[in-house]
């Protein structure tokens, strides 16, 4: 076993040999909640994909070696203490222990199907060594940037399913950062009942924008996919991005949470009717965080330090608090009159910006953009509705 610790982001880099029938088992209590191996990834089902795992097959059951599967691992702080001593069997006994949503396949997918075949056709295929690497993370911050930086799989993944990758264990770092925020669970689609629930699909994309510091995140064309790793991969460089990120979540359900209060009198067709709508809808998030994004991280290409992302973070917190406590203290109509649906329902009909979203998108961009700038003091949030 070789371990060798990655200081620059905090990740160890452990590659250790097992046999295929010990990973297969590691592999399936990892997605034994997501409908086993292929609950991650589907194989890759182009013709030329089929024929290269058709020959990967045939060359495990002659005896090939393949090249390292590459596995992501978020422990404890106390684990990952102990790797850099730690011996092969204990390494072993620590990695058969993690919760399945803390393990991620990163590269190996389709080796990972090709083992699986070639078992099903010749079973002492799982006798076969073949080399893991783990990396080992106390966070999916570090993760997430050796995967974007450092990750030279042989299939291009586009950066949302590179984040997918890795999300399971984000999933766990919501729910003990982000207190307010109810994830609702990714296979069954559940409909939003209450304020402060979301898909998970949508705050993986609230990660990339948040990243990006755009309210569009074009991942379908080749180069602007490039830009958006960069940039990602540029935010995730500060130890704390992930934790900011999660505590912008967290406010952005605590808002969410303070405007249902608010309940309409009279039955209305409008589009925004009760306080839970604002937040329900997916363009007004994009633009809460990542008007937050901006004020934090400053705009693409230009980048603060990490102390002075974590002062204007701080700031942000301190005025958004302010305003939390002020519509605690208000009544039905107050919130009312401060949320403004009027003006917002006008100018989302008067000027059709419902019918695009990308144009939706940059108009609550700008809308939220205006209540950090006027440090969250509004009597109303109709200059934020004028801001267009």
């Amino acid at each position: 076993m070789d371990i060798l610790h990655d200081r620059r982001v905090d990740c160890y880099s452990v590659l250790t040999t097992m046999s295929v029938r010990e990973y297969l088992s590691i592999v399936e209590k990892a997605y034994e909640n997501g409908g086993g191996l292929k609950g991650q990834r589907e194989p890759l089902k182009t013709s030329t994909a089929i024929r290269i795992r058709k020959r990967m097959v045939q060359d495990l059951k002659e005896g090939t070696v393949l090249p390292p599967i590459v596995i992501g691992v978020i422990v404890s702080e106390d684990v990952f203490g102990s790797i850099e001593n730690i011996s092969d069997k204990d390494f072993k006994e620590i990695i058969s222990s993690q919760n399945s949503e803390n393990i991620s396949i990163i590269d190996g997918m389709q080796r990972t199907t090709a083992l699986s075949d070639a078992i099903s056709d010749q079973p002492d295929v799982e006798e076969k060594k073949l080399r893991i690497e783990y990396w080992i993370a106390p966070n999916t911050n570090s993760l997430i940037y050796r995967m974007l930086v450092l990750n030279t799989g042989q299939v291009p993944w586009n950066i949302r399913r590179q984040i997918e990758v890795v999300f399971r264990s984000m999933i766990e770092e919501i729910k003990v950062k982000a207190p307010s925020i109810e994830l609702l669970d990714l296979k069954k689609k559940g409909r939003r009942s209450k304020a402060g629930q979301f898909q998970a699909d949508d705050i993986i994309e609230l990660f990339l924008v948040f990243g990006t510091r755009k309210e569009k995140v074009d991942i379908k064309e080749k180069l602007a996919d490039e830009f958006t790793r960069l940039d990602v991969a540029e935010a995730t460089s500060d130890p704390e991005f992930t934790q900011i990120f999660y505590e912008a979540l967290d406010y952005l359900g605590k808002f969410d949470a303070a405007f249902a209060k608010y309940s309409p009198k009279e039955p209305t067709k409008e589009r925004f009717k009760s306080g839970k709508d604002l937040f329900a809808s997916q363009p007004v998030r994009v633009g809460f965080i990542t008007a937050i994004a901006l004020e934090v991280f400053g705009r693409p290409g230009k980048s603060y330090t990490h102390q002075e992302s974590r002062q204007k973070w701080d700031k942000i917190k301190t005025n958004a608090n302010n305003l939390l406590s002020h519509l605690e203290s208000i009544n039905n109509d107050e919130i009312e009159s401060f949320l403004d649906y009027t003006t917002l329902n006008e100018v989302i009909v008067k000027d059709k910006i419902s019918k695009h979203g990308n144009i939706e998108r940059e108009f609550f961009l700008k809308a939220f953009k205006a209540m950090v700038e006027e440090k969250f003091v509004l009597k109303s949030m109709t200059p934020c509705w004028r801001a267009y």
